[in-house]
């Protein structure tokens, strides 16, 4: 047990219980002008169990659990109240019959010892603070001492800062020297906090920076919203200057809160809400199944994965054709779980979706209940230069997946879809639309499976995205390209949009195409310009921004809806659900493919067919 846990848990509550004894036998003695007449050995049994009971009480109700050093008008509120009812409920009791009438309490005495109570109790923990805080500061000029310390600023002078400045304080291995706090609030802007001067307001964050010589600014304002986060993020001049973020409101009061500090990221500044799953219904989903995710080293697919395990499945099937991606995840988990005593289960294995035997094989081996099906080609220029191998492992490897769940008995299955599957305009769009149309017939068709599908836009820093290249572009000192001033796309991050894709396979009962709601577009030169920023530069001195014009079957912007009336909420605000109004059956699908496959590597013949069957739209 640690040193503070000791104190807290076993010495506070032991002088708790003592003075608990004392002031209920001072306030009888008070009321007795100090007589001992009435005293005697079941008196002091009495108020010696009523003590304990009240610490005990006090633990139930999370007294102790307060960090008294971060103590707040919220907290010390909270001692009061809980104070009033745990002393009203014990002297009730001991003026029932059934307490020994040896013990001569009054309703004054228990007025009188409960006001006493609340004294005692936040005058202590009062005590204790300052004396903390003296030897906190004592401790803190020995930190300042050592010059090799970076100079830090604090953002935000509530609870949060507060804690990371003692932080800092008593862990020699920080090495981080503050040198201010920076808050908006008037009443704080000037004075001190545990020695440290606060500067405002936090507009003038850069100027701060510059006068205080700061190296390294934390952000410390959990409770504020993402939109507020986002604007002090932006503001920024970030040359020179390493910035990280605190952990949300529910994660700062807990201890060792520098675990949680992470770097500034483009997600960040995008200011987005974190997404609520429902953990209860993904445990339901989950719990116990086997659960097969094809492309299960990719991007999304790797993540998928992660987010299932937390859910203790039977056994997960991470199953992709590259075998790079694949091993590095499987080492990843090998390490995470090694020394975990509950290990859960998973396996890796190689193949492709377009080898129909190699899944049969999987499938009727493990007999997977749920099926995430992540596997696919996905970038739009190379899929315009080869078609037909878009065909083969998008349409045709969806086809041969849904087929295997439907023969081995699985309870879903869920495709990965895309925001470029809506009036596609290129190969890579057409093949996605035409994945969801083969989904929805097996779902027509199928006894046994309910078949769906998830449709959402592009993730920050997935393989190949615009994220990574712009990264790799600022490295070799540009220029950054972008093929329009114009052009947006949605965004969320890797693990949002993936536990949206879980919570939304738990929702499916057949037939259903989930649309994430991907906020608001985002200007993909906006993103650039953002991470040109982050990287400590500036834009048009040290680096360049250059458009190079639309790409073949690129779009200005994607769309996540079809235009239909059937779009409706699910119990998840972020999660939209449709149904196709006239589906493909799977005598059409078959037909479809066979003329696919017969075209072969003739892109323009392959093109004009997929336009045909209205796939392909024209470009907007």
């Amino acid at each position: 047990m640690s040193k503070e846990k000791l104190f807290n848990y076993i010495v506070v509550p032991f002088v708790d219980v003592v003075f608990f004894f004392l002031i209920i036998l001072f306030s009888n003695l008070l009321l007795e002008e100090f007589t001992w007449a009435n005293l005697g050995k079941t008196f002091y049994f009495g108020i010696a169990l009523i003590s304990v009971f009240k610490v005990l009480f006090h633990m139930a109700l999370g007294t102790y659990r307060m960090l008294w050093r971060y103590s707040t008008r919220k907290n010390n509120m909270k001692v009061a109240v809980f104070t009033f009812m745990i002393d009203a409920c014990l002297f009730a009791v001991s003026f029932t019959p059934f307490f020994d009438e040896k013990i001569q309490f009054t309703y004054l005495v228990a007025i009188i010892s409960t006001g006493f109570d609340v004294v005692y109790l936040l005058g202590s923990r009062l005590l204790m603070w300052l004396v903390y805080d003296r030897y906190y500061n004592l401790k803190m000029r020995g930190v300042e001492a050592n010059k090799n310390q970076e100079r830090t600023l604090i953002v935000g002078a509530g609870d949060a800062g507060s804690m990371i400045l003692r932080e800092i304080g008593e862990d020699k291995s920080l090495q981080y020297k503050v040198v201010g706090f920076i808050d908006d609030s008037n009443e704080k802007i000037g004075r001190e906090l545990n020695g440290v001067r606060v500067y405002g307001p936090i507009e003038n964050i850069n100027k701060i920076i510059k006068e205080r010589n700061a190296k390294h600014v934390i952000v410390a304002m959990p409770s504020a919203g993402r939109e507020k986060i986002k604007d002090i993020l932006n503001n920024i001049n970030y040359k020179d200057i390493e910035v990280e973020i605190a952990p949300n409101k529910e994660k700062y009061l807990k201890k060792d809160l520098f675990s949680g500090i992470k770097k500034v990221d483009i997600a960040d500044l995008l200011g987005r809400e974190q997404v609520e799953l429902d953990k209860d219904k993904l445990n339901d989903f989950i719990n116990n199944k086997t659960v097969l995710v094809t492309g299960g080293g990719g991007s999304i697919g790797s993540e998928i994965v992660r987010q299932v395990l937390e859910y203790h499945p039977h056994l997960v099937i991470i199953f992709d054709i590259y075998e790079n991606t694949t091993y590095e995840l499987k080492t990843e988990l090998d390490m995470k779980y090694r020394n975990v005593e509950d290990k859960p289960h998973y396996i890796a294995l190689i193949g492709s979706v377009r080898d129909e035997a190699r899944l049969e094989e999987v499938f009727s081996t493990y007999k997977p209940d749920i099926v995430f099906h992540a596997a696919a080609h996905k970038h739009v220029p190379l899929m315009e230069d080869s078609p037909f191998e878009t065909i083969k492992n998008n349409i045709k490897g969806t086809y041969n997946v849904a087929k295997m769940a439907d023969k081995y008995e699985a309870t879903k299955m869920v495709l990965i879809s895309t925001d470029k599957a809506v009036r596609p305009t290129n190969v890579m769009g057409a093949s996605k639309r035409f994945c969801e149309m083969v989904v929805e017939a097996w779902n027509a068709k199928s006894e046994h499976t309910k078949y769906s599908m998830v449709r959402f836009g592009n993730v920050l820093g997935s393989h190949g995205s615009v994220i990574p290249l712009f990264k790799k572009q600022i490295k070799n000192g540009g220029p950054v390209t972008v093929t329009s001033e114009k052009i947006t796309r949605f965004f969320m991050t890797i693990p949002e949009a993936c536990g949206l894709v879980i919570e939304s396979g738990a929702y499916a009962n057949g037939g259903e195409k989930f649309i994430l709601d991907m906020g608001e577009p985002v200007k993909i030169i906006d993103l650039a310009k953002n991470l040109i920023k982050l990287s400590g530069l500036e834009l048009g001195k040290d680096i360049d921004i250059e458009i190079t014009g639309l790409r073949p079957g690129e779009k200005l912007y994607e769309e996540l809806l079809l235009e239909t009336a059937n779009a409706n909420k699910t119990e998840n605000e972020k999660i939209f659900v449709e149904y196709s109004d006239h589906p493909f059956n799977l005598e059409q699908i078959d037909k479809i493919i066979a003329h696919l496959e017969s075209i072969g590597h003739d892109n323009k013949a392959m093109l004009n067919y997929l336009k045909e069957i209205e796939i392909i739209k024209t470009k907007d």
